[in-house]
């Protein structure tokens, strides 16, 4: 089976699955043929040369396992770099034999410098043709040299040195993170010739004393007795890609050992885990950290085919700042299917919706420059001194300036809109559980209590965030303690974080609420045994926000209210809880007590306490009922709800793997 042969009456047959990237052209799952022999060596030998050569056809019409131009480089260097230490060691020590003759020793240089010319030139069957003689002659070898360029031919194929063995071929590949497929293996042979060639061609700073790392040593030994030098920072090898870009030394050209991208994970890892032991990223933020370093890794791999991150450069950095600011999905991760698209299927995304939605806002693209600069950092203090050029400082996006008052940058929900949400079908009367947005038969009184029902009247009365709310827990809600006034304790929870310090605090129950049977649904739905306050927005196969679900189910109700503008939501809800307490008016920081927002100097943020339940519980009484017109009905449950089932909305496949959280961890 690892040739991809079996025996079928005597006769030896190959079979393999066919490659990705031609089951689109052939149409066929599979590839077979027979090998039309019954010895199975024989067979082994004809797969294997079979093997090889759909490997290269595969290669060709992927090309997703082909040595890029930095690997290549890179290969090259490490070549370089080995053969001109181990000739600098030969010459060391023949210098110090006896008999030491150092014209016969330039002159076995050059014999063997033309040999590898010639194996450069013409591969692992290189002759000497007229043509090469004509300009061996050219260059003052003698008939004797050219006999013995010959004999050094020879001799190398006699010890099996060319071709060169597979595993040294095989190591180059591998240490630049690439496969070793036939067509890799043929350039691994080319490079390796090059750099045989190129070292033997440095005859001049071993027998000539011509070191080029020898220019200015004197000069910069003889500053350092005076001051102490500063250090030197080595300098990448530039790739192929960047030929106008040459390194900048200080006259050592100094060859860095190659460093996968994967490495850059790695590097990542170690951020989170620091961060998460230190306490200051949650889960989430610890997500979208690996989430954007993985997406680095992808583009520099695949769009810059860039395996070294040693050759990573501002140039390249900028392109995928663009990429982010101009090119990809504005709302790329999201969904947990955008990792595993590719670069090209990311443009491809972007390109498909219109312009407006292509490009990632200025907050979260600053959000993701941060987690890249501390991984960044972390490389440096672990050796990636190279990374130390990049400034991604000017690749933030700028701030918006101040040409609007900030209670201005927001559009303003009336009063009236806000009555209006509540005169549509989730709160008089629905056609059903699978359809909250449409009527009910007229007469009926269809209540169903689920989270498009109660949350927007807490976020009326009580100011919380869309997300405080969806994501809070049935134990969030305070109700059973005596002498106390019910109040919804806010707080970071196994569900979702807040969005700062000051966003803890307690808010009392408006009377609507306890009126419209917001208690009895709290208590029916812990008895159920649920965790969470609105199981009916869990789904075990997303990861999204829960407040992400209740606005896809939240926008249809607006438009019903003929509430269309841009940026009048829940939000807009929240900021007509601020705006109807201020002309009620409470000081900016009995509001802030209520939303959650810090004090704007030391007075209000430092020599403060929040006010008691019952303060706090006495300015939200000055809010205007809007809700009059509801009547509380008995709590009826979403049925899929009320049997613990599995969202229908949920994946089937995960939420199988996921359906026994349901009655513990939701």
């Amino acid at each position: 089976m690892a040739f991809h042969i079996f025996r079928r009456q005597a006769v030896y047959y190959w079979r393999r699955r066919t490659p990705r990237a031609l089951a689109s052209v052939l149409g066929r799952p599979h590839l077979s043929m027979s090998l039309k022999t019954t010895n199975r060596a024989a067979a082994c030998r004809l797969a294997t040369q079979v093997n090889l050569f759909l490997d290269d056809v595969a290669m060709l019409a992927d090309g997703a396992d082909r040595l890029s131009r930095s690997q290549i480089e890179t290969m090259l260097h490490a070549v370089v770099e080995k053969q001109v230490a181990k000739l600098d060691r030969v010459a060391f020590a023949a210098k110090n034999a006896p008999g030491f003759d150092v014209d016969q020793a330039r002159s076995d240089d050059r014999r063997a410098l033309w040999t590898y010319t010639l194996l450069d030139a013409q591969g692992h069957g290189a002759a000497v043709r007229p043509e090469d003689r004509d300009r061996m002659i050219a260059d003052s070898l003698s008939e004797a040299d050219i006999e013995a360029v010959k004999r050094h031919l020879t001799m190398l194929r006699a010890n099996d040195m060319v071709p060169t063995k597979y595993h040294v071929l095989r190591q180059m590949i591998e240490g630049v993170q690439a496969v070793p497929t036939a067509m890799n293996m043929d350039v691994a042979q080319g490079t390796y010739f090059r750099g045989m060639r190129l070292a033997l061609a440095e005859s001049g700073r071993r027998y000539g004393g011509a070191r080029v790392e020898d220019e200015g040593l004197v000069d910069r030994l003889l500053l350092a007795m005076n001051d102490p030098p500063k250090p030197i920072v080595a300098a990448a090898v530039p790739a192929v890609d960047r030929p106008n870009d040459p390194p900048k030394t200080d006259g050592v050209a100094t060859i860095l050992q190659f460093v996968p991208m994967a490495d850059f994970s790695r590097f990542a890892d170690g951020v989170i885990q620091q961060n998460a032991a230190d306490g200051h990223w949650d889960e989430k933020t610890q997500r979208q950290a690996k989430s954007i370093s993985n997406l680095f890794i992808k583009f520099m791999v695949q769009d810059q085919h860039i395996h070294d991150l040693n050759l990573v450069s501002q140039t390249e950095v900028g392109k995928f700042a663009d990429f982010l600011r101009l090119e990809i999905y504005k709302h790329y991760g999201k969904s947990v299917r955008d990792e595993r698209l590719t670069i090209e299927e990311l443009r491809e995304k972007g390109r498909s919706v219109e312009r407006s939605k292509r490009g990632i806002g200025g907050d979260t693209l600053n959000r993701h420059w941060t987690f890249i600069g501390q991984i960044f950092d972390y490389a440096i203090a672990r050796g990636s001194k190279s990374l130390e050029a990049i400034n991604l400082t000017k690749l933030r996006a700028k701030s918006r300036g101040k040409n609007k008052r900030a209670r201005d940058e927001r559009a303003k929900l009336p009063i009236d809109s806000a009555k209006a949400i509540f005169q549509t079908p989730p709160f008089i009367n629905s056609a059903g559980w699978d359809d909250l947005g449409k009527w009910g038969e007229e007469g009926a009184a269809r209540i169903i209590h689920c989270a498009l029902y109660f949350v927007p009247i807490l976020i009326y009365y009580m100011g919380a965030r869309r997300e405080e709310l969806c994501g809070a827990m049935v134990d969030d809600i305070i109700f059973d303690r005596d002498g106390c006034r019910p109040y919804i304790h806010i707080a970071a929870n196994e569900q979702r974080r807040i969005k700062n310090a000051q966003s803890k605090r307690n808010i009392p129950l408006h009377p609507e609420l306890i009126r419209l049977g917001f208690l009895d649904y709290v208590g029916k739905i812990k008895a159920l045994g649920y965790k969470l306050l609105f199981p009916d927005l869990y789904s075990p196969s997303t990861r999204s926000p829960l407040g992400n679900r209740f606005y896809k189910l939240f926008k249809p109700i607006l438009t019903a209210a003929k509430i269309t503008e841009e940026g009048l939501g829940a939000h807009a809800v929240r900021h007509l809880f601020g705006a109807q307490l201020k002309k009620k008016l409470l000081s900016k920081e009995d509001r802030a007590d209520l939303l959650g927002h810090g004090g704007d100097s030391e007075t209000s943020e430092r020599y403060c306490e929040p006010h008691e339940l019952d303060t706090l519980f006495e300015f939200i009484l000055k809010l205007e009922v809007i809700t009059g017109h509801l009547k509380p009905h008995a709590i009826t449950l979403i049925p899929w709800v009320e049997n613990k089932e599995v969202a229908p909305f949920s994946q089937p496949s995960r939420a199988k793997r996921r359906s026994e959280t349901i009655g513990g961890s939701v």
